[in-house]
């Protein structure tokens, strides 16, 4: 019945919800089933979504509000949306983001014509006074190849790929569930990648990125950031393990791991966990583009117990910046 099953966690987007809603509903793709998963939001996002379907009598038939009593977080919601969505393909969409009026249909038609288990697209990160488009990592026959690439790129998100539900149901994906929020589209569009037979780029900017959400994740980083980039990481890591895969993919996914663990080399009461934390990653610290080359020397010197160097490179960011760990 669906050609497309657009899965919509909503919490605290009360001033942003509107404008995301009405670029789904006038979508120019017809047969779309939407999920939307209250996840418990204190504010009047859900009354707002509500109105709008009124306005929109076609796409309310075809879509689905679930109601969580407690927030349990976007990957349990997002979770939730899957397993209820029955389209041929799945998206997901941020509700403080927006689509282009064609992103679907532009997805979709490249699925069809082209006989592709996942097509990816470009998109534009939305700021206050100006925008910043980005273009996306191009896919070629070499699939390995192509999933390192993915890897080691900066921006790894679903928002910006649509895949069909059976990568999904015969591979038994879906969101890591636990306390980190944050690198969890990292987790699962890796894992959906590399189960897809053919992926294909649409070289074409479709989705807005909301970068005037002060609340949203991405948008406030603190510590914890580094935390749950090490548990997506790890695991993503460990499942390419149970695959027999993780030779291939060794370098980059090393490059993720060092790049969550820097932070604990600019204080020298973290030195022990930087060296403990998967040393097989320390192989790889000077070839890292997630790093830069003062950190590097850093982390080299104490991996080749030369902690004296690191020291003195602390001493000097000190005087530089004026706080020392």
């Amino acid at each position: 019945m669906y050609k497309v099953s657009v899965i919509i966690p909503i919490y605290k987007v009360e001033k942003h919800i509107e404008k995301c809603v009405r670029s789904l509903f006038e979508q120019t793709l017809k047969e779309v089933e939407y999920i939307f998963v209250d996840d418990a939001s204190p504010d009047r996002s859900i009354d707002i979504l509500k109105q709008i379907m009124l306005e929109y009598p076609e796409r309310a038939k075809n879509s689905k509000i679930i109601y969580h009593t407690i927030n349990k977080g976007p990957a349990q919601a997002r979770n939730f949306g899957l397993a209820e969505a029955i389209g041929e393909c799945i998206i997901y969409c941020d509700s403080d983001d927006w689509m282009e009026h064609t992103m679907l249909e532009d997805m979709y038609r490249v699925i069809q014509e082209q006989k592709v288990d996942i097509v990816t697209c470009d998109f534009r990160m939305v700021y206050n006074d100006h925008y910043v488009d980005y273009h996306t990592i191009d896919w070629s026959e070499d699939k390995i190849a192509s999933l390192c690439n993915y890897i080691a790129y900066g921006w790894t998100v679903l928002w910006n790929i649509l895949v069909k539900r059976d990568i999904y149901v015969q591979n038994k994906l879906k969101f890591f569930e636990s306390d980190s929020a944050y690198c969890e589209d990292f987790n699962l569009s890796v894992k959906v990648l590399f189960h897809a037979g053919k992926v294909v780029h649409l070289s074409k900017i479709l989705y807005n990125y909301n970068q005037m959400n002060v609340g949203s994740i991405m948008r406030s980083l603190n510590k914890k950031k580094m935390h749950d980039e090490q548990v997506m990481y790890l695991d993503v890591t460990n499942y390419f393990k149970l695959q027999g895969v993780y030779p291939l993919y060794e370098k980059q996914l090393c490059w993720r791991i060092l790049k969550s663990t820097q932070e604990w080399v600019l204080s020298t009461s973290t030195y022990n966990q930087f060296l403990s934390f998967y040393p097989d990653c320390h192989q790889y610290i000077c070839s890292c583009p997630f790093i830069n080359t003062k950190l590097k020397i850093m982390m080299w010197c104490l991996v080749h117990h030369l902690s004296l160097i690191s020291r003195f490179m602390l001493v000097l960011r000190f005087l530089k910046h004026g706080k020392i760990k």
